[in-house]
Formats: C-alpha cells, sequence, structure tokens
C-alpha cells in the first residue's frame, strides 16, 4: 500500500499540469483553460476564421494606431460582442490577437475561453499563445519556417488581471511542433523574480528559432540570460540554433515590480458611469495621437465624453472629471493597455453575458 507521503507527491504531480490530449499537445497549469481544451479533445483548426491582422500596437501613424480605423475596428467589435446574446468566437477570436498584440495575456485568455463553442477556432489561435506563433503564420499549415520569432504567453491565471507575482510556480508548454526539419518543444515558466523559456531539440534537423520573453507592456525588464550568458540591455528577440547536439536552450529574464501603481478595481465593483462627467486623459503634452484615439474610442464605447489633453487646460466646468494621469515613457504605456484591457473587460461585462 502506497504511504500518505507517496499519495500527497501523486496527487501534487497530478496537479502540476494537465495535457490536452489534441490542440497541439499543450501543458496548462490546472484551471478554465485546461478544462476547457480537455472537453474540445483533438478539435482540428479552422483556418479563415481570425479576421485580418492589426497594426503593429507601436505603430502610432495615421495607419496604426494613431488613426481611426484601427480603434474603430476595435469599437464595433466590442460593442457587437456586448450587445449579443451569446459571444461570437469569430469576434472573440480577433479580441484576443489584439489583447496578445499589445501584451494583454489575461485578457487573451478570456477571450479564447469565449470561443469554445467552436472548437476549430479556439485550435487555430492556440498557437498564438504557446509556442507563440506570429498572427501572419497562424493559418500556415506545416512547419514555421527556420528563424521564425516566437513570442509565447504568459500561462494564464486564476483572474483576468493577475499580475506576473501571481503567476509564479505557473508553467505552460508546447511539448511538440515543427520548425523547418526540426521538432522541438518550448516552454514558459514563472518565478518569483523571472520568467524563463526554455527550447528542447526532439528530432529532426537544425533549425533556428528566435524567442521574445512574454513581458507584459510597459513592465521593465531586468537581466536577461541567454544559456547562463548575461545578455546586454534591451537585447530584443535572441536567437537559438537546434540540433541534435546543441538539443536545449534557455532565456531568463527578471523584470523590476512597477513602481507607479494606479487603481486596478475588480468589475464587480464598478458601477455605472455617471452621465455628464468626463473622462481626461492627461498626459504631459496632451497630443498624443494613439491617447486622443483613445478618448475618442472610448466616448464610443462607454457614450460618456472623453478628451486627451494637458494638465494645465484641464476643465472645471461641470462634474469633477475622473482623470487618468499617463505618465512618460514605459509607464504611461502599461497604463494605456491597461486601461484599454479595463474598458474592454467594463464593455463586455453586461449581467446577462
Amino acid at each position: 500500500m502506497a504511504t500518505p507521503i507517496a499519495l500527497l507527491a501523486g496527487s501534487l504531480l497530478v496537479a502540476q499540469d494537465l495535457v490536452t490530449p489534441g490542440a497541439g499537445l499543450v501543458s496548462l497549469p490546472p484551471g478554465r483553460v485546461a478544462e476547457m481544451l480537455e472537453r474540445l479533445g483533438d478539435a482540428a483548426p479552422e483556418a479563415g476564421t481570425l479576421g485580418d491582422p492589426w497594426p503593429a500596437w507601436d505603430d502610432r501613424t495615421s495607419a496604426g494606431w494613431g488613426g481611426e480605423p484601427a480603434w474603430r475596428r476595435w469599437v464595433e467589435l466590442v460593442r457587437l460582442e456586448a450587445e449579443a446574446r451569446t459571444s461570437l468566437p469569430e469576434r472573440r477570436a480577433q479580441l484576443a490577437c489584439l489583447a496578445r498584440l499589445q501584451g494583454r495575456d489575461g485578457d487573451a485568455w478570456a477571450h479564447l475561453l469565449a470561443c469554445e463553442s467552436e472548437p476549430g477556432v479556439v485550435a487555430a489561435l492556440l498557437p498564438l499563445f504557446s509556442p507563440g506563433v506570429p498572427r501572419t503564420l497562424l493559418d500556415q499549415r506545416g512547419a514555421l519556417p527556420d528563424g521564425v520569432l516566437l513570442s509565447p504567453a504568459l500561462p494564464p491565471g486564476e483572474e483576468r488581471r493577475t499580475s506576473l507575482r501571481w503567476l509564479a510556480g505557473r508553467r505552460i508548454e508546447r511539448r511538440e511542433f515543427d520548425v523547418g526539419l526540426a521538432r522541438c518543444a518550448l516552454e514558459v515558466s514563472v518565478d518569483p523574480d523571472g520568467l524563463e523559456v526554455s527550447l528542447r531539440h526532439l528530432s529532426g534537423g537544425a533549425a533556428r528559432v528566435r524567442v521574445l520573453a512574454p513581458l507584459p507592456r510597459g513592465i521593465e525588464p531586468g537581466l536577461a540570460f541567454a544559456d547562463w550568458e548575461k545578455l546586454p540591455g534591451d537585447a530584443g528577440p535572441v536567437e537559438f540554433l537546434l540540433d541534435a547536439e546543441s538539443n536545449e536552450h534557455s532565456l531568463w529574464q527578471t523584470f523590476h515590480p512597477p513602481e507607479a501603481r494606479w487603481p486596478s478595481p475588480p468589475l464587480e465593483t464598478l458601477g455605472a458611469l455617471t452621465r455628464g462627467r468626463e473622462i481626461l486623459l492627461e498626459s504631459p503634452r496632451g497630443d498624443e495621437p494613439e491617447l486622443r484615439r483613445f478618448a475618442e474610442a472610448l466616448s464610443e464605447l462607454l457614450g460618456i465624453e472623453a478628451r486627451a489633453c494637458a494638465a494645465e487646460s484641464r476643465s472645471v466646468a461641470g462634474l469633477e472629471p475622473l482623470v487618468l494621469r499617463f505618465a512618460p515613457g514605459p509607464v504611461g504605456e502599461r497604463m494605456l493597455v491597461d486601461f484599454l484591457g479595463l474598458a474592454e473587460a467594463f464593455a463586455l461585462s453586461a449581467p446577462d453575458r
């Protein structure tokens, strides 16, 4: 008979991760995403269900996030979802792609969960999360090209807006995928002090793989090590050669806890917006194109006046405005992504959904 210690050890191993039999052999921590993939089983990816690629998030020109089309597309997708009785997986798939592009992995996992009624859409989206295939290659069949850039997602947490430190101890692994002539595996694991992306060569020939560590937008990176060798600051994607002789590689990335904090209340604590009360997006300049477009999108999505302004140009008439102060640099970037995700989730949180 097994000892109590042996039984406990066995139960901990079972709880460590769940392996989906299909969907690309993905290992996940226990939770709603793992349970959904277990239910869906060996669903085949459904091509052509993810919509057009979004502009790069750092493109702030009129063709990107400094212009109207990308913001209008986001508003219309969220509004249609908010007004629908049930989620449409094709809409949620586009929102999942955007959330991953913006580094909002918690929101992206929530959108993936909303696609469960269409297993083919879930299967088509899953490589975007692990091993982090570029959106432009998601509908491609066969091996990924040699030298592909992979940007894997953080493991799903218990809550949509889970911080990196709350993800400590969680991991996600793509157990098999092909790059060029090689069959590989990729794992992301999070510790209290950093995160690791590990790659393994399973079989086949040699292949080059470039990897980006999954730090959320605006989180300041710390030290980075590739195969235990320290990298220079802001090294960008790291390239590894995978073959039978050099068959294991790792990228270790530390991160700094955010110095600036701002309210991020749970959705269930947010009440209805007060009519006649402005939302002001305040920044040192007051004329950043992405903030002006975000203000326009908030006005249309939430039905309340919102505008971008500089600190000295704040209006004083009427109700006291709700002021969102955007600092310059990475902090302001992280605030923009966080508030965008909060507005999206608030709009989608109608009681009947």
